[in-house]
This record gives structure tokens, C-alpha cells and sequence, in this order.
């Protein structure tokens, strides 16, 4: 911070307490991910940046630590706390003054005083034109307004007001309000001069969470705990403090975190100390009421709590950051911060029965008139109604199965008791299609058994729904001969209704066409299903059909076909289903595959991330593969090496419990490739043997699950021998398996095999070879549109691309071989240099000069040491002991010039190796 004559305004306890900015702890978590958006390497991202966030949710510590890192990019900065006591309009500008005394100490007592204690309405912007006129405008500065919330005074807005209309261009303004401040910011928004952070930005992610525990803290505490308790907090800072200071006195940390909410004592009150006792007592009323809701719309909460004016406001409320949340873009659902909403419904517990029965029941009513089923369901068992729950059940259960609220529905039919359930026949069906839809398969079989032994007592539908619910069954175990065999049997005598009875077995049908590799007869199945008008009841099978479109379109190398195809579907299915619905995530999954495969790597992540669980829960064994492999690519080349371990430990874990063989072969593919990104060879060759030892006692496998294991092994094999450097016995591995799909329909994989042979030849020193199995491989895409499996196998295959795109030019050429040489462009941008500018090039020079010194595995070891991990952490993460990891680390001090862990984040930090 710039430091000036504290003498020459004010005393120096105003100095010490209003500017002066939240003292920084040693241990306190760096926000990097924000301050990346509002610092940049230049200065502020935008001329006013607002942080607004309800009490706790570390906007003054994030502020501070902005203030800090422009203070060492040279900036002159300023601070200064409000109160309460600014809103009196002379000391405001008293203070005003006084911080720009810091950004500017020439500024004297003299030419500000005389602005002071003047009752013209004009003095206060006088005052502010001296002061900006005082600045150097050769140097930058930066103004902080803290806790400006507490500014109620018209004339203080118009104030900042006109400040913000006059902010030179080398004046930088920061505020941190707990609510959004009546300020005018279209201008400044449409100039994109306004960088907005509310409290889902400033909510601690999962990595942050974890340093707060574990480094803050100093607990030991797990990535699923870690997880859980972000997830219970929705990252709130103050909460996960005291959280972790309640966590240093709990006998049993896990159950802590699994039983953490807002019914803990130090969170209590807290929030009834810094949020509910600011509230007018009809507003602390309305929320309390409104907390029964998981979500909430204006006409929902007028029809629960009665109150017009309140439910009218949401708006407002969100804006004021009473922990009112905003659910989508258009401002329609909202929801309280899940544990300011556990806090209030402990102190509506205290209220009359009737009245929480009253307020459920009305909630019920609301939801069944609007056709939201589930949260009619709910609130029908929470006010005890359970003979209205279970009427609900029956007439729409099988509508919200197929529409894909499995996991919502399952947990309301948990809450009722196991003896209503079994009254209705209807509701047993539903539930036992629930249990296998949901992942739990041993309590599903029990339950079909069940139905098996009242059969006489079911009628034809019924029956033959039954069956369909055991092919299912059979399909999710990969037995799909089985489940082809059982939907032959009885697809013929499925009555017209239910409408979902036929359309689901003929999708088996395509499964089993897929497993046979008859893809076009797979595809036609499917494009049958979604060509029949979408209606509730077919939900679920037209998102499973377009799910399998997209197989047999990765399969024929027509990704944007598939990603055009899905897309049009995903539109359609939306108009009949929430986003939340698992089918849309399942959707999502595979529209993340296609898009990565297209090379669009920023949607395949938004895709992936929502719709991973549905992988993990509904999706068969073929979908899981698909997502896993693409999946796998993209968090290694984003370098994300936790998240990745963390990805293929819970796939394994999946294809464990679900007995998925082909699965496992994958990932052993998957987990030997890594390991040898990371030049971690002699345990890549572990891994592999192990798998080979393990796959020997496999016995009785279907013949699809046998040639597919057989598959994925070969080809991991193929991948040692390369690293190995044992050429020959590389390249005659790979050509059985290579002529057999260079002879099938499934072009995708003949063509990711050719660029593995591509490598091979690159390995052997055989360019020309090399050149002319990628135009082999690059004739396999007639879309033109595979781009990310060519980047994957590395830059040698890069450099062979961009030879052979010289070469075509050179050649008169065909059209084909145009598009060719526009293709390689598209796959080698990634790769090519952006030069760098004269500011950074000297920098950047030692930086490369640096990295080629280093070794891949220091490398690898360096990048986990910024992001902070302990030494043990990286030997887990790199798989390897930790004295291992200590020598890479000697070796790379020894090369960077330094001899301890900070220097070397300091110094790699500064040259950029890991930007």
C-alpha cells in the first residue's frame, strides 16, 4: 500500500481503524480463482468491481487479498471501511478525503478542509473533482469502499454516484456491500466495465474448502468430507469456520460432517445474531413460513404464507442478499441458502402442529394444480395426509418414472410406510422399477420376486411389465442375449397400454442390435422411438433412443451429426421435463462425448459436469465407457490430476459393484495410458500384469464381454510395448485387431488404432509410413469432424499432421484433400505458439529454456507443489513413494536457482511455466 504523511489528515486511530484493510492470516485461503477474474497481470479487470454477499461469505478478507496483490503489481491503493455513521453526509466526504490522502499524500488537510462543512448541494462533488484532479495520471490507483450496505443517505449515493460517472481511466473502484447498492451500473455494464461477484461466486468451491480444513485448521479430513461439508455449507465461509472449529472438538469428525446442518449451536447464532435479528419481524415471518419449500415462486409463496407483498418481492429480496438464491436466469423459482432455511424451519418446529400441517397442505394443493407431482407427493406425507400421498402415487408415479425423476420420487415413497406400500399393486410395480432404475439392484430383484410370486394375481399388462422390468435387469448386468431373448418372448403379447410397454422393449431390441455391432440396424431402432411425438410417459425412451443414436453415430465417425441429432432431441425432451430430470443429465452425458470429440473441450466439460451422476446410476455399461474414455482425456489435458484419479477411482469402484468386466478392461486401458503421460512406465507395466492375472480367473463370460476385454488388454499392451520401446512386437500386436475393425462398421475405433500405429511408426523413424496411415485415418472422418482423438495422442502425431498438410498443399489436390488440410489446422491450434509479447518474452524465454531442462516427471511433481500439495499428497497422486518425489523435487530446486518449497512456487509462479 502506498504509505503517506498520516499527519497530514485525520488522527491515527482513524487511520488504524477505517483504513486499513482486514489484517490477511498467514493461513488464510487464497481465493486464486477470483482473483484471476478481478486482478489481471495489468491492473483491475474492470473499472468498478462489486462484491455482494450476504455476512460470512469472506467478501472483506477477498477485497483485502485484492488490495494486496495490486499493491505488488505497484498500484497505489486506498481502504476504507463505512458505517453506519457515514450516512451523516460531511463525514462521509471526511473519510473520502482521508483515503485518498492515501492513494495521493501531496493532498494536504488545506485544500480539503475547505469543502467540509459546506451546505450546498454541490460541495460534495467539488470535493470528489479535487480529488480526482489531485491524482497522477501517470500512475494507477485503486479505491476499496467496504460494508457499503450501511449506506442508507441519498445524497452519499449521489455521491458515488457522480464518482463512478467521473472514474478516470487510471481509477479503479472496489466495494463489498452485504446488499446491491442503488447505484446506476447499465453504463458501466454495457461498456463491460463492471465485474459483478455475488455469493455463488464467492462460495468456497471443493478446493478451497479443503485448504481451509486441512491448512487453516490443520484437519484431517477426506475429499469426500470435504465435498459433503461444501455441499452442506453451499461453500458459505463464516459457516465452514465454524464448522471446522466444531470439527476440532468432535469425537467423530465423519459423523459431524454427515450430520452438519443449520441446527448446530455456533451456526444458530450466528445467523440469528448477524441476519434474522436485522429483520423486520414481518419479513423473518414470511421466510419462516416459506421454509417448508425447497424451491419457491411468487404465486407458490402467496398460496403457502398468505403474504402478497413479500411473495411479490423475491426480486428484492434476492438482490438484498437476505439468502434468497435465484434458480435460473429468468428470475421465476428461487430458494433459501440451504442452511438458513434448516435455521428457520428449527424455529418453526416451535409453532403450532397445525399451523406447519396448514402450510404443507397448502403447498400440496399448489403443486398438484400445477402438475408438479413429486413436490405434491412430499408435502402431502409431510402433513400427514399419507392415504392422499399414496392415491398420487398411483395415478402419476409410472408418468414421473419415465420422465426421469427416479431419485425424487424414490426418496417420497421411502416416507411412506412399507405396509401402505404394498396395498397397491400399481405402486409395488412402481417401486420396483425405481429400485432398478436407481442403482439398487439387490433390493430390486427381491422386490420382482416378490411380484413374481403374486403373477396369478396380476393381470396382463402387468405381467408382461413384470418381465420387462427382469430384461431391464438383465440389460443393466450386461446380459443383454438374456434381455434380447425375454423381450422376444413376451414383446408380443404387450397390450397397447400402457403406451411405454412396446416402446421399451423395442429399445432393448437396439441394445442387443448394438451388442451384435449391427449399428444401422441399432440406429434404426432408435430413430423409430424418436420419431413417435414425445409425451411424458415415452420420456425415458426417447433419451435412452437418442443415447444410442449417439453410440452408433460415435461409432460411424459422424460426431456432428450425433451432436446436431442430440441436440434437436435434448430441445424436444425439455419441453415436457424439468433439467433436473436424469434422463436430461443421461442426455447431457453423451452430448458431452460428442462435443468432445469435436474438440469443443469447454461444453464437454459443462456437459459432463452435469450429467455425470446420471452415468453412475442409469446408464448401461456401453454409455459408461463412452463418457469414461472422453472424460478421462479431458481432466488429463487439463492437467486436473486429483480430479482425474479421484474419476477413475469411483468408475472403478462402479464397474466393481456392478459386476461391468468390459468396464474394468477399459479402465485398465485407461489407468496404463496415464501412467504413461507421466513417464510413470515400470508402474504402468504393474498395473497391466496385475489386470492380466486378474482376467484369467474370469470365467463364463459372454462372448461380446470376452472380445471386448480381449480388446481393451491388447491395446494397453500395445501402449507398453511402444513406451517400452519394443517397436516390432508393438506394431504385429496391434494389426490383428487393427484389419478386423479396419473390416467393420465401427470407423471410430479402426480410426483412433491407426493413429496408435501412427505413433508406433513415428517411433520407429518411418515418416513416410507414418504420413500415410494418418491420410488412412484421416479418410475414416467423411464428416471431417473427428479433431480430439488425433490431438490425444500427442504431439508427434501433430507434427506428422502438419508435414502431411505441407505436403497436400504442394500436390494439385482433390477436394477431400482440402478439407483434409483444413481439418489439421483445426486439430494443431492448440498446439501451435502464441507469440509472445516484448513485455513477456524475455520471461518466457527462461520459462521455456527451464522446462526443457526439467524432466516430465518433475514437471508433473512441480505443478502438483503450486497447487499446493504436501509431499505425501503428490507420491498418492503421481503413485509413487514419497522419497521419490523428494528427489524430483531436489533435482528441479537445483534448476530453478532456489532451495525451498515457497521460492519455487514464487519463481514458477513469475515466469508463467504453469499458466
Amino acid at each position: 500500500m502506498v504509505s503517506g504523511s498520516e499527519n497530514n489528515f485525520g488522527s491515527p486511530l482513524l487511520i488504524a481503524m477505517r483504513l486499513t484493510p482486514p489484517r490477511l492470516a498467514d493461513d488464510s485461503v487464497r481465493r486464486e480463482r477470483l482473483l484471476r477474474r478481478a486482478c489481471k497481470e495489468g491492473g483491475p479487470a474492470a473499472r468498478l468491481c462489486l462484491v455482494t454477499a450476504p455476512a460470512g461469505y469472506g467478501k472483506s478478507t477477498f477485497l483485502a487479498q485484492c488490495l494486496r496483490q495490486l499493491d505488488d503489481q505497484g498500484m497505489a491503493t486506498a481502504w476504507l471501511t463505512l458505517d453506519e455513521d457515514d450516512n451523516e453526509r460531511d463525514q462521509f466526504f471526511h473519510y473520502l478525503a482521508a483515503a485518498f490522502c492515501r492513494l495521493n499524500p501531496a493532498l494536504t488537510r488545506a485544500a480539503i478542509v475547505r469543502y467540509l462543512g459546506q451546505g450546498e448541494s454541490g460541495a460534495g462533488r467539488r470535493l470528489i473533482t479535487e480529488l480526482l484532479g489531485a491524482l497522477n495520471p501517470s500512475r494507477k490507483y485503486a479505491l476499496f469502499l467496504d460494508d457499503y450496505h450501511h449506506i442508507e443517505n441519498p445524497q452519499v449515493h449521489e455521491a458515488v454516484q457522480f464518482l463512478l460517472k467521473h472514474l478516470p481511466d487510471n481509477l479503479y473502484l472496489f466495494i463489498g456491500s452485504r446488499s446491491q447498492p442503488p447505484l446506476p451500473l447499465s453504463r458501466l455494464r454495457a461498456a463491460g466495465d463492471l465485474l459483478q461477484l455475488d455469493s455463488d461466486a464467492l462460495g468456497f468451491d471443493d478446493q478451497e474448502t479443503g485448504a481451509l480444513l486441512r491448512e487453516a485448521n490443520h484437519l484431517q479430513v477426506s475429499g469426500e468430507e470435504v465435498a459433503l461439508l461444501q455441499a452442506r455449507t453451499g461453500g458459505w465461509a463464516a459457516v465452514l469456520q465454524l464448522a471446522a472449529l466444531s470439527m476440532q472438538g468432535a469425537v467423530d469428525r465423519g459423523r459431524f460432517v454427515s450430520a452438519f446442518s443449520g441446527d448446530h449451536t455456533s451456526v444458530s447464532d450466528f445467523l440469528a445474531e448477524e441476519v434474522v435479528a436485522q429483520m423486520p419481524g414481518a419479513l423473518a415471518d414470511f421466510l419462516r413460513r416459506i421454509a417448508i419449500l425447497e424451491r419457491f415462486c411468487a404465486p407458490l409463496c402467496a398460496a403457502v404464507s398468505g403474504d402478497e407483498q413479500h411473495s411479490a418481492e423475491l426480486v428484492r429480496l434476492r438482490d438484498s442478499r437476505l439468502l434468497v438464491q435465484s434458480l435460473d436466469d429468468v428470475g421465476y423459482w428461487y430458494r433459501l441458502h440451504p442452511l438458513f432455511r434448516n435455521f428457520l424451519l428449527r424455529q418453526l418446529a416451535s409453532a403450532e402442529a397445525a399451523q406447519l400441517v396448514q402450510l404443507h397442505r397448502r403447498a400440496s394443493t399448489w403443486f398438484e394444480e400445477e402438475g408438479m407431482m413429486t413436490e405434491a407427493i412430499q408435502h402431502a406425507i409431510s402433513a400427514g395426509d399419507e392415504s392422499r400421498a399414496l392415491d398420487l402415487l398411483d395415478d402419476h408415479g409410472v408418468s414421473l418414472i419415465a420422465q426421469g425423476y427416479m431419485s425424487q420420487l424414490l426418496s417420497v415413497i421411502r416416507r411412506l410406510p412399507e405396509a401402505m406400500l404394498g396395498e397397491s399393486l400399481g405402486v409395488l410395480i412402481q417401486l420396483t422399477w425405481l429400485q432398478v432404475l436407481s442403482n439398487q439392484l439387490q433390493q430390486g430383484r427381491r422386490m420382482l420376486d416378490e411380484l413374481k410370486a403374486r403373477m396369478q394375481t396380476l393381470n396382463l399388462a402387468q405381467q408382461v411389465e413384470v418381465h420387462l422390468i427382469e430384461a431391464n435387469i438383465y440389460t443393466i448386468d450386461d446380459q443383454v442375449e438374456k434381455a434380447g431373448q425375454l423381450t422376444e418372448a413376451w414383446i408380443p403379447r404387450a397390450p397397447a397400454e400402457p403406451i411405454y410397454l412396446r416402446p421399451t422393449f423395442r429399445l432393448l431390441q437396439g441394445l442387443v442390435r448394438y451388442h451384435r455391432r449391427d449399428f444401422a440396424g441399432a440406429q434404426a431402432v432408435a430413430r423409430e422411438l424418436l420419431s413417435a411425438p414425445t409425451v411424458p410417459d415415452l420420456v425415458y425412451n426417447q433419451a435412452y433412443a437418442s443415447c444410442i443414436e449417439a453410440l452408433t453415430c460415435l461409432v460411424g465417425a459422424r460426431i456432428k451429426q450425433g451432436v446436431d441429432r442430440m441436440e434437436d432431441q435434448l430441445r424436444n425432451i425439455l419441453r415436457d421435463v424439468m433439467p433436473s430430470s436424469q434422463v436430461v443429465a443421461l442426455m447431457e452425458s453423451m452430448l458431452g462425448v460428442l462435443h468432445y470429440h469435436c474438440g469443443d473441450r469447454q461444453k464437454a466439460e459443462k456437459f459432463f459436469q452435469r450429467g455425470l451422476d446420471a452415468q453412475r446410476v442409469i446408464a448401461t455399461v456401453d454409455l459408461v465407457i463412452a463418457v469414461t474414455r472422453a472424460r478421462t482425456q479431458l481432466l488429463y489435458g487439463q492437467h486436473k490430476h486429483e480430479a482425474l484419479l479421484d474419476y477413475l477411482r469411483e468408475t472403478e469402484q462402479l464397474a466393481d459393484a456392478r459386476g461391468w468386466k468390459r468396464l474394468q478392461a477399459c479402465l485398465v486401458h485407461e489407468r496404463v495410458r496415464l501412467l504413461l503421460s507421466l513417464g510413470e512406465l515400470p508402474q504402468a507395466r504393474r498395473r497391466f500384469d496385475e489386470w492380466q492375472n486378474t482376467r484369467a480367473s474370469f470365467t463364463a463370460v459372454p462372448d461380446h464381454t470376452r472380445s471386448s476385454i480381449e480388446y481393451w488388454t491388447r491395446v494397453a499392451e500395445v501402449r507398453l510395448l511402444l513406451a517400452e520401446g519394443k517397436l516390432e512386437r508393438a506394431e504385429t500386436h496391434l494389426q490383428p485387431v487393427l484389419e478386423e475393425f479396419l473390416h467393420s462398421d465401427n470407423r471410430f475405433r479402426a480410426l483412433e488404432l491407426l493413429l496408435l500405429l501412427a505413433r508406433i511408426q513415428l517411433a520407429a523413424k518411418r515418416e513416410d509410413l507414418a504420413k500415410q496411415t494418418l491420410r488412412e485415418a484421416l479418410a475414416l472422418d467423411m464428416e471431417h469432424s473427428v479433431i480430439q482423438v488425433f490431438r490425444d495422442e500427442g504431439e508427434a502425431v501433430i507434427k506428422a499432421l502438419l508435414s502431411l498438410k505441407e505436403a497436400l498443399r504442394q500436390t494439385s489436390g482433390t477436394e477431400r484433400h482440402q478439407l483434409w488440410q483444413q481439418q489439421i489446422d483445426i486439430i494443431a491450434t492448440p498446439y501451435q505458439k502464441i507469440p509472445p509479447s516484448p513485455a513477456r518474452e524475455n520471461a518466457e524465454q527462461v520459462a521455456s529454456g527451464l522446462v526443457g531442462e526439467l524432466t516430465k516427471k518433475e514437471l508433473a511433481t512441480l505443478a502438483l507443489l503450486v497447487e499446493g500439495y504436501s509431499n505425501k499428497e503428490i507420491s498418492e497422486k503421481l503413485c509413487v513413494s514419497t522419497n521419490t518425489v523428494k528427489t524430483h523435487l531436489k533435482s528441479a530446486y537445483g534448476k530453478l536457482g532456489v532451495s525451498r518449497r515457497t521460492q519455487a512456487v514464487r519463481s514458477l509462479k513469475q515466469l508463467g511455466i504453469f499458466e
